[in-house]
């Protein structure tokens, strides 16, 4: 005779199996109902259930185009929704649709499997990340693209969610970085009451500045008259190495993390190829020429217009500043989209960027700062409607440069006041990370910004410090940090360098 108690949970299985097909059954069939819930200038393309994608719980797929033309994916959860709902951004110039992007920057997946309801857009239009030729002529496309889509898509996810749920969401947020870093910014300055938490990093929010002044410096930087490469990739580990030598001990541990890079002044002149140099194992006039610029930064007449590349980021230049002849990094692409959008240079015609004056080109350069930046360090409307703000940035990103984001924190504090500040924004420099997690980390910069700020809107308590991890890739961790929240920054305190708990956070004298 079998013992009762495997009956017992053979009828428990059934049970189980029988609920768990009933709520599929359930779910397929509210996702299925989608296109019946009709909204104005929305039209679904495809709607279904997916219970098999590796990772991710059973989610309801809604595809569809807004106003014509904001291409959209709404990603649902069938169950064990959290009643929140989550607008990611996108990266670059947007363009396209991409749901299965792993990670934190502009991606669907990580939150869907915390239980948000997720939606993400192409910005408006399709193209490459760097081109903007779609812009050209068409102010709407240019509207949408910064942000004039965030309304639309925020009416449409909630409409969906409420038709899919039978419940508005409870919380409506936006997560992004880069260009979603931007957005995020402009929607608080711009669009205050839409969202009641925004998680936004390595924000390109002085795209003028960054892509235009910045662009067109990096570009007469790195390319030759004949548009040449001027700096040899293959050399950039050696100036890595002699950076990392000469500043890894500035913060009080040497650890592999360059953490207070403002204090760092690379000796690059000692990597000079002497006369007999065989110019493998060794920078050129001209390369030393160009990493100089690079470190500077936009100077007109002894002018600083904008912060240079960062020290302690050389491991990540080949990727995005420092391309070969034939192939420009994505850093050199997109700073030659924004300036052909700046002069309306269709991708058809060449453009040479030595042909310009940068003193002499600034309002040009600057032309679209009104419609594209999100710059405005006036966030009292955001505060009013009760927003929670929270900002990170990388200290070793190449492409979109720290300097710039610690400047605009400083700005908001002159206009807010820090108590006043503190009340609805965090902003966090994370020592060692690139450009928005788009590189594998080597650094503890593994943390999800999403789930920061809902734990700050969910209790109302800030987050002061944030836990940052370092993984193998099989998942286990090796490192972990305290990010602090400015004006802090992490004090290492003695013991295990790998360990958070040896480092604390203190305000110190301002970096110069």
């Amino acid at each position: 005779m079998r013992p009762i108690i495997s009956f017992t949970s053979g009828l428990v299985c059934l049970a189980v199996f029988l609920a768990t097909a009933n709520a599929s059954a359930s779910a397929s069939q509210q996702c299925q109902a989608l296109p019946a819930a009709e909204l104005a200038d929305t039209e679904l393309s495809a709607t279904s259930l997916i219970v098999e994608r590796e990772g991710l719980p059973p989610f309801c797929q809604v595809e569809g185009q807004i106003a014509a033309r904001i291409g959209f994916v709404m990603r649902l959860p069938a169950d064990n929704w959290n009643g929140k709902l989550a607008v990611t951004g996108c990266g670059g110039f947007c363009g396209s649709l991409l749901p299965e992007k792993p990670g934190y920057s502009n991606s669907m997946n990580e939150y869907l499997k915390g239980g948000y309801a997720v939606i993400q857009t192409d910005g408006g239009h399709q193209a490459e990340s760097w081109d903007t030729d779609w812009a050209l002529g068409d102010d709407t496309a240019l509207d949408l693209y910064a942000g004039a889509w965030m309304p639309l898509a925020v009416a449409t996810g909630r409409h969906y969610v409420a038709n899919f749920y039978a419940s508005a969401p409870r919380h409506t947020y936006f997560t992004g970085c880069s260009n979603g870093g931007r957005l995020g910014l402009f929607a608080a300055q711009r669009y205050p009451e839409l969202f009641d938490g925004i998680a936004a990093g390595g924000g390109i929010f002085d795209l003028s500045g960054n892509a235009g002044v910045h662009g067109l410096w990096l570009l007469q930087s790195t390319r030759d008259e004949q548009g040449r490469a001027v700096i040899d990739a293959s050399k950039i580990p050696l100036l890595e190495r002699h950076v990392m030598a000469q500043c890894d001990h500035l913060d009080g541990v040497r650890d592999g993390v360059i953490s207070r890079p403002a204090l760092c002044q690379p000796e690059v002149d000692k990597l000079g190829c002497g006369p007999a140099g065989n110019e493998t194992d060794c920078f050129t006039a001209a390369e030393l020429a160009a990493v100089k610029r690079l470190y500077q930064g936009a100077t007109v007449d002894g002018e600083q217009l904008y912060p240079g590349i960062p020290p302690g980021s050389e491991a990540l230049w080949p990727i995005w500043i420092t391309g070969t002849d034939a192939q420009p990094a994505w850093g050199e692409l997109a700073a030659e989209g924004y300036l052909r959008l700046s002069y309306g240079v269709p991708s058809a015609r060449p453009f040479k960027p030595h042909d310009y004056v940068l003193s002499e080109q600034l309002g040009n350069i600057r032309r679209l700062a009104p419609r594209l930046n999100a710059t405005d360090p006036d966030l009292s409307a955001f505060a009013r409607a009760g927003g929670k703000l929270f900002y990170y940035h990388g200290l070793a990103d190449p492409l979109i440069l720290p300097g710039r984001a610690r400047e605009y924190y400083e700005e908001v504090v002159a206009v807010q006041g820090r108590e006043k500040l503190d009340e609805f924004a965090r902003f966090v420099m994370v020592p060692g990370q690139g450009h928005c997690w788009e590189q594998p980390g080597r650094v503890a910069d593994d943390f999800n910004p999403l789930a920061v700020l809902d734990r700050w809107v969910e209790s109302g308590i800030a987050p002061d410090t944030v836990m940052a991890v370092q993984r193998t890739p099989g998942g286990a961790v090796v490192r972990s940090r305290q990010l602090c929240a400015l004006p802090a920054v992490a004090h290492f305190d003695g013991g295990d360098d790998n360990s958070a708990d040896s480092f604390s956070c203190a305000t110190v004298a301002t970096d110069p």
